[in-house]
């Protein structure tokens, strides 16, 4: 019996498991973190191509199943742990890793961003999610679905939508349409607390002017040498900025230095 408190559907069709993994470019170098194993359907899969699987499982009623495939692959090795209490660091070795998995769709925000904050140890992850969040990250601006999640994980990574997911192929089907995404971190900075909250500040009031967003935390005159400084029309929303404009917003007003 699956638990709907932790959030668990999950996929059997081999089919599109392995579609996922070719997608995922697993390799026989590769080392892979798997987040809610829950049957193994995808670990399988995962197992046929990697060096080593890491499979993360905080419900201990699966032990049995996922037992029997340590037993099948000697490449798995099942963690029975909270994937929000361990470290992606102690699974890389000498390479970063790979992290897949069929996330419970209640903890995404906290999954995701617990990967930015420690992507220097990971390579990429391909996630299942609800289609409307995988959605937000991939946003363009000037779209309805842009906001502060699209921004930041534009600013880190190459985000891709890769595909969409009916609620049928799930066991039990969720509620909602779900999607396959990928986000490949990129190598050149490290997310920076201080940016993340500014940029989550410019969407606090989205369908309003920036303006007003900042109003509450920097002076007049501050606000009015950064529309001067770079160009911006008095009408201008947080939705009609390119992630890298908040990058240098957020310089030319202080960086960290604002409460």
């Amino acid at each position: 019996m699956l638990k709907k408190s932790l959030g668990q559907h999950l996929l059997k069709d081999r089919n599109l498991l392995e579609k996922m993994v070719r997608l995922a470019g697993v390799g026989s170098d590769d080392v892979v973190v798997e987040i809610g194993p829950g049957h193994g359907d995808l670990t399988r899969c995962i197992a046929a191509k990697a060096a080593l699987v890491y499979a993360i499982e905080i419900d201990e009623r699966f032990r049995d199943v996922l037992g029997r495939l340590e037993r099948e692959f000697p490449n798995v090795s099942v963690v029975y742990s909270d994937v929000l209490h361990i470290k992606f660091a102690d699974f890389r070795a000498s390479r970063r890793i790979i992290v897949m998995g069929n996330i419970p769709y209640c903890l995404t925000g906290e999954i995701l961003f617990k990967l930015l904050f420690e992507k220097t140890g990971v390579k990429g992850a391909y996630l299942t999610m609800q289609k409307e969040v995988a959605q937000r990250i991939v946003s363009p601006s000037h779209s309805r679905s842009y906001g502060a999640l699209s921004v930041v994980f534009q600013l880190y990574a190459a985000v891709k939508m890769l595909l969409s997911i009916r609620p049928a192929l799930f066991i039990p089907p969720p509620k909602v349409d779900s999607a396959f995404l990928s986000v490949v971190f990129n190598d050149a900075t490290m997310p920076d607390q201080g940016l993340i909250t500014f940029v989550k500040r410019c969407f606090r009031y989205k369908r309003k002017y920036l303006r007003n967003s900042l109003a509450g935390y920097y002076g007049q005159d501050e606000i009015d040498g950064l529309y001067g400084h770079l160009g911006f029309p008095a009408t201008i929303r947080a939705e009609e900025i390119e992630p890298e404009g908040f990058v240098e917003m957020y310089g030319f007003l202080g960086g960290g230095r604002e409460t």
